[in-house]
């Protein structure tokens, strides 16, 4: 009996090793990005800044994702040093997305003030692309960022934000529990018509002759809102996906009507998309945001976009700047202060566990007429304890709190990288390297070798027990 239970031990130490390796299948890179110092939009500022404590706190770290993420607090020191009042506009730049944004964790403040701020939407850093693939850097090129601050509303090739559009409603709804695939085939010529729909979910093309389709389990409201000469509509149901199947087990009403095309598209937007993260951007920027991605889907698709297409703007990655104005009276001193939460970037495709790095844009503050002093204290989370490269020398204190005092802005933008260890050591850098080679097989391939090792332990046990009782 006793033999018995330690066979079952031995397998169960075996098993264990198989889920943990499963557990640790993953994404071996998450892709973060810079966060920034506040910056100064006249490029001959009198403002000169007296210090910047700047501090990262990752002690009450939150998940995101596949990394880490942590509180980031910059206070500033400021010093009007004229004898006339200065309003001075600042802005800060950050990477994010429009779908996930908690505008509650940016709080921008003067001597204890809260400052209101303007939002600007601004280019896209990436399309979400392979996650084991590094996407290019965001650019926080100063002259760029200001040259992308507007409130003009856009100009689009393929439409006027005023021109008006036929807005055909179609009310869908299958009679006798019947799932149906509602079909509507048009022709149109992309020169002179284009065509946005919402709610469909299929779309073909051959030439001018355009099929969209959308399956309807119940009673369904679908758009075609038409821009330019108007289209002839040809309704069919089916109930198969290969639209072989004919039914006439549903009923249709179509209603037309007359819009414009901006007020359509800011309805839309309210409609679908996450409203409660758009309460703090103008109608313009919101405008200028969906009706580029309109207008590129136009001339990308020969005159069609579906509702799809606009909708997926809000997950990617886009640099946004938050603008607001300071007031200096005469010869007066200022502390400007912004907390925002940032994460970093997670690699571990060189070592047997992630690398977490953060990187902070310091350039922008040489924009102002003098800065001194930059404090810098980095309160590292459980997980990740141990800063393991850095572009300044830091000096590490009790509890893993790491500082720096610099007379002036160094060389080179702030960067760290946090660890679980101390060191990485070759056989972290072996395992990485394993683990970079096999990809999302390298769990399967330690399973396999950790169950082979065990079952040559189990083997050598019974024989030495076996061996034993002879």
């Amino acid at each position: 009996m006793k033999r018995t239970i330690r066979y079952f031990l031995f397998a169960a130490v075996i098993f264990s090793f198989f889920a943990i390796a499963f557990a640790n299948s993953g994404p071996v890179f998450w892709q973060g990005y810079p966060a920034s110092d506040i910056m100064s939009i006249e490029k001959d500022s009198p403002i000169k800044v007296k210090s910047e404590n700047l501090v990262f706190d990752f002690s009450d770290c939150e998940d995101s994702y596949f990394t880490v993420s942590g509180k980031v607090t910059a206070a500033y020191k400021m010093l009007n040093p004229t004898n006339e009042r200065q309003s001075v506009q600042m802005a800060f730049p950050f990477v994010g997305t429009l779908d996930s944004i908690s505008w509650n964790d940016i709080v921008i403040t003067a001597d204890d003030s809260i400052l209101p701020y303007d939002i600007y939407i601004g280019a896209v850093v990436d399309s979400n692309g392979n996650s084991r693939v590094e996407e290019r850097e965001a650019s926080f090129d100063f002259a760029r960022i200001v040259s992308t601050i507007t409130d003009e509303p856009y100009k689009a090739e393929n439409f006027s934000e005023y021109e008006k559009g036929k807005l055909y409603t179609i009310d869908v709804k299958p009679v006798a529990g019947q799932r149906i695939n509602f079909v509507v085939d048009f022709d149109f010529d992309y020169k002179k018509t284009k065509v946005f729909t919402n709610d469909f979910n299929r779309y073909e093309r051959k030439g001018e002759k355009t099929k969209i389709a959308a399956w309807c389990n119940e009673p369904e409201t679908l758009e075609i809102y038409v821009l330019g000469e108007v289209v002839d509509l040809n309704i069919n149901a089916y109930t198969d996906g290969e639209l072989s199947e004919k039914t006439d087990l549903f009923t249709y009403k179509i209603s037309t009507k007359e819009v414009e095309l901006k007020p359509y598209l800011m309805e839309y937007i309210k409609s679908n998309l996450s409203v409660e993260n758009y309460s703090g951007i103008s109608g313009t920027q919101l405008y200028n945001l969906y009706a580029k991605a309109l207008d590129k889907c136009f001339k990308i698709n020969m005159g069609y976009s579906s509702g799809y297409d606009i909708i997926e703007q809000e997950r990617y990655n886009r640099i946004m700047t938050l603008v607001y104005t300071v007031e200096f009276p005469p010869d007066s001193e200022k502390e400007v202060s912004i907390s925002y939460r940032t994460s970093g970037t997670m690699d571990k495709r060189e070592t047997a566990k992630p690398l977490y790095s953060f990187d902070y844009i310091l350039n922008p503050a040489g924009n102002w007429a003098e800065f001194k002093n930059l404090n810098i204290e980095i309160i590292t989370p459980p997980e990740a304890p141990y800063i393991v490269k850095s572009s300044i020398e830091l000096v590490k204190g009790e509890n893993n709190v790491y500082t720096a005092a610099l007379a002036a802005l160094p060389e080179e933008d702030l960067f760290f990288t946090l660890y679980e260890d101390e060191k990485i050591t070759l056989l972290d850098k072996a395992a990485g390297n394993l683990n970079n080679w096999l990809g999302y097989f390298y769990p399967l391939v330690l399973a396999a070798i950790l169950l082979i090792i065990g079952i040559i332990i189990v083997v050598a046990v019974i024989k030495l027990l076996r061996g034993k009782k002879v």
